[in-house]
């Protein structure tokens, strides 16, 4: 294992041999730490088998209308914001471990909900019960592993690990996104079946983690909800510190639309505007998490030497032109826009999680985490009715002109608030 750069300078100066082996003894991985590694890694492929990613549009299309598809997201990311914040600073006062395993169990029974569904109603509530599910886990369980693993913070271990954890989602993308696409045309309930049974199994492969929380007094209930709405303001204040509000526009804009293209009505829009089918689109989508697994393997290669602002510019410049050229009816030249938003959100990925996980307090990281994913949300719950409404009167070219605007100055934003801290190596 080489020595980092850092700590290169002393071997030209008089320091002993023990003084090197101290300074370099927190770079190297406990076999603790390679068993989380490892949990971590498989926990993420599951967490990432969703079997009805291409193909979920379709099969609420056999029983209601794309206005109506976007109503029910609208409203169900609406529930899961109101849940997002809380759930975070409930895990940072009770428990991450708790809150993952209730989450992942939740989302596995709003899945099954929705497989077993014909109607709006069953549809809205199996979201509607997912996305609770999903907000309880979110922030929680990156905040349990990080805090587990304990990483030395001068080190790029954890943005190696997010990383190689991103490359084991993005396969685990690729196999169901095929699967899922072809058990679509076999019978379009058992793709969903099987993706709340992934959730299941996430929650038994966390089911021995502990969260290390101290002991806390027993208060009353009103001391109880006093302490945990201060709780819930005290990680809003995070982001309006010098050192977080810089990303603040980032996570809005750019990851906002990349949670639209992953986990929303857009990317599957647009692979219609392309003119691609459910196997087809299913096809693309796998194609582009292959070709992302590959440039994350690079990215690992290269992460003591890739840089945060540099990263940033390429990924925004990518999102705004794919936008900007899907105005036009490119055909199958859509593949590409498809990769190139796919990318650029797992691209990104890595280097927030290592910008909010090390600026964030230790007692407050769970929330902050969770704020951050509640900001990373929140522009879909106008989006969702607003993308079916304007794609069902033919109309989405208003949405792929403003949005450009919006990446464009929420990067100048980005570079005009340069905070100066410790946790900035990346970005200088």
């Amino acid at each position: 294992m080489s020595v980092p750069k850092a700590f290169l300078m002393y071997s030209s100066q008089e320091v002993s041999d023990e003084t090197i082996l101290l300074l370099t003894m927190n770079y190297k991985l406990t076999d603790q730490q390679r068993s989380l590694s490892k949990k971590y890694i498989a926990y993420s492929f599951l967490t990432n088998l969703f079997f009805m990613a291409a193909v979920w549009l379709y099969f609420y299309r056999l029983f209601v209308t794309d206005q109506q598809v976007g109503i029910i997201d609208g409203l169900a990311f609406a529930v899961g914001l109101i849940a997002e914040v809380p759930s975070g600073a409930l895990a940072d006062r009770f428990g991450r471990d708790k809150l993952v395993k209730v989450g992942h169990i939740l989302t596995g029974i709003g899945l099954l909900m929705q497989a077993f569904g014909s109607s709006f109603a069953p549809f809205l509530g199996g979201q509607v019960i997912m996305m609770i599910g999903i907000s309880f886990v979110s922030g929680a369980d990156e905040a349990l592993f990080f805090a587990k693993l304990n990483f030395d913070r001068a080190s790029a271990h954890w943005r190696k690990l997010v990383t190689r954890e991103t490359q084991a989602g993005m396969v685990a993308i690729l196999c169901a996104t095929v699967i899922g696409g072809w058990l679509h045309t076999i019978h379009p309930r058992v793709p969903w079946i099987l993706t709340g049974l992934a959730f299941f199994g996430a929650a038994f492969v966390v089911w021995g983690l502990r969260d290390e929380r101290r002991e806390r007094a027993t208060q009353t209930f009103g001391a109880e909800f006093v302490e945990h709405v201060a709780s819930i303001r005290s990680g809003f204040r995070e982001f309006f510190t010098p050192r977080l509000l810089r990303y603040v526009p980032i996570i809005l804009v750019l990851q906002g639309l990349f949670y639209a293209v992953g986990w929303g009505l857009l990317r599957l829009i647009l692979l219609d505007r392309f003119h691609f089918g459910p196997f087809a689109g299913s096809v693309v989508v796998a194609t582009s998490s292959l070709l992302t697994v590959g440039v994350l393997s690079l990215m690992h290669r290269q992460a003591e030497s890739m840089r945060e602002q540099r990263v940033v510019s390429v990924i925004a410049i990518a999102a705004a032109a794919s936008l900007v050229v899907s105005i036009a009816d490119i055909g199958i030249w859509g593949a590409l826009v498809i990769f190139a938003l796919y990318a650029g959100a797992q691209i990104l990925a890595p280097f927030m999680s290592e910008i909010l996980n090390n600026r964030a307090p230790e007692e407050e990281r769970a929330t902050v985490l969770s704020v951050a994913s509640f900001l990373r949300t929140l522009p879909y719950v106008a989006l969702a009715p607003l993308i079916g409404y304007l794609n069902t009167q033919g109309k989405l070219e208003y949405f792929l002109i403003t949005w450009p605007v919006l990446i464009v100055a929420a990067v100048l934003t980005y570079f005009v608030l340069k905070p100066r801290d410790v946790f900035d190596r990346m970005g200088e």
